[in-house]
């Protein structure tokens, strides 16, 4: 069994204000303890497997994770090799701000096998930065590229954030040449997402601040994806585009179902045939670890059905979509027939295309994603 591994790095300098994520403030005296609480979990996880398992994609989120200094990050590393069989062509991933990566920091995380950065950029406007409470600024991130490049890292991806306040067609455009310029590897779009209670959600509702319109929004969006692929992005989910031979191989783990094994707080693991996560109270975490006990909050295994759910509305995120062929050699008709009408009835309203026995989203249709991933959940 090959898996991927992801390490959860709660720490933030501060919280932005449109994060719905676990975090915690940073302090670098807990640095210590929570790296320790980490190499723990990380050997009662593989204190009685009968084999060492194959490791192919490591990936810090966050969180701030290039917060954590490099000799840090070089330790948990160092015990994933330990107690794991990692790959020599393992993807190494670390989500970082471009505020916080310095030439010394950088070099080390090199050193220590980091091959991969996703930098939170967000946008490269400074207005638009400060009133989504970001720290970096235009000229910080140009630094922090000209660093990494300098550190021979080559595989760059950047998060941009669409919809946000002050945001507006044209310098929703600057960001897209702006990522071509910059020469970045990969990117990710999002959509601004405030349907839980956050800062900026608080200032919608209460009219202090205001966000694009819905329906420029989508335009945007649509337009991005003809964009970035003139730029040789090409889309290869919802939300993320790559050059060629750039797509993430540890996000891929996620949409095609592979197992990730999740370290720290607040993480999320799937083995294959069952789901769960860790506590998301710190002190819940290191309660657990102190008694020897690995700080897992929930378990539950799925069902052929589930299974079945989650095959189909995390593969039709993907522009690959899904193989309707396959699905049938492993599901009765039955199983598979509600989900069906309900995929042909999307495709008359021009939201799933239907090619051989390939279905997958229209562009429209990744507009609409959530609502017609509800059918399967």
């Amino acid at each position: 069994m090959i898996s991927g591994i992801y390490i959860h790095i709660p720490f933030c300098s501060q919280n932005c204000k449109y994060c719905h994520f676990v975090t915690v403030p940073y302090d670098h005296k807990i640095i210590r303890k929570y790296q320790a609480g980490i190499l723990k979990e990380i050997t009662l996880y593989t204190e009685f497997l009968e084999e060492r398992i194959q490791i192919d994609s490591i990936y810090f989120g966050g969180g701030t994770p290039s917060l954590l200094p490099g000799e840090n990050l070089a330790e948990i590393l160092n015990a994933c090799r330990d107690h794991f069989n990692v790959s020599g062509d393992c993807e190494i991933s670390l989500e970082a701000n471009p505020d916080t990566l310095t030439d010394r920091k950088s070099s080390l995380y090199r050193k220590s096998g980091v091959n991969r950065i996703s930098m939170g950029v967000q946008s490269f406007h400074d207005r638009e930065l400060e009133v989504i409470g970001r720290l970096h600024t235009f000229d910080s991130i140009l630094k922090s590229v000209k660093i990494l490049r300098k550190k021979e890292f080559t595989n760059i991806n950047l998060d941009l954030l669409l919809g946000i306040p002050l945001q507006t067609p044209g310098s929703w455009r600057e960001n897209l040449r702006r990522v071509s310029e910059t020469g970045f590897s990969h990117v990710s779009v999002y959509m601004l997402d405030l349907d839980e209670p956050c800062q900026l959600s608080a200032a919608v509702s209460d009219g202090s601040v205001s966000v694009p319109e819905d329906d420029t929004v989508a335009g945007l969006y649509l337009e991005t994806i003809d964009i970035l692929a003139s730029y040789g992005y090409q889309q290869y989910e919802i939300s993320n585009f790559a050059q060629t031979g750039r797509k993430c191989r540890h996000n891929l783990k996620y949409w095609r179902r592979k197992p990730v094994i999740g370290f720290g707080l607040a993480s999320h693991s799937f083995d294959g045939y069952s789901r769960y996560a860790n506590f998301r109270i710190m002190d819940q975490y290191f309660k657990a670890l102190d008694e020897s006990r690995l700080p897992i909050d929930w378990r539950k295994s799925l069902g052929k059905k589930e299974a079945l759910a989650e095959m189909l509305f995390l593969g039709l995120r993907m522009n690959e979509g899904v193989q309707w062929d396959k699905l049938r050699h492993n599901y009765r008709e039955d199983d598979l027939k509600d989900f069906e009408n309900s995929l042909r009835e999307f495709g008359d309203k021009g939201f799933v295309e239907w090619e051989g026995s390939t279905v997958r989203l229209t562009a429209n249709g990744m507009l609409l994603s959530n609502e017609i991933f509800q059918q399967f959940v």
